[in-house]
């Protein structure tokens, strides 16, 4: 995966619906989360903003706690698919503002 080089935790994978939010435009999105850490999260969308872009994002089976979460993350990369497995046409790694203690 792209910029695993670059990560200061262990990822975990947990497969999730999440929704995205555009902030900017208050925008709703579908998207997949597949494995994440205390510091951010890779997740396979149509949706793909630009890095550096915030969005917020809606968990809907947390691996956190037992109710769903929302997190507000920042854009680190992002990558066409082609043709892989995936039903989504993005994978997006993305960082939490506020790690999130284990």
């Amino acid at each position: 995966m792209i910029g695993s080089e670059q990560r200061d935790a262990t990822r975990v994978k947990h497969k999730a619906n999440i929704l995205l939010e555009n902030l900017p435009a208050g925008t709703h999105y579908k998207a997949k989360m597949y494995n994440y850490s205390r510091g951010g999260m890779y997740f396979e969308s149509d949706y793909a903003p630009l890095p550096g872009t915030e969005i917020y994002i809606g968990i809907e089976r947390s691996p956190y706690d037992d109710s769903p979460d929302i997190y507000r993350v920042q854009v680190q990369w992002r990558r066409e698919l082609g043709a892989s497995n995936s039903s989504y046409t993005f994978g997006v790694g993305v960082k939490y503002h506020c790690p999130i203690e284990p």
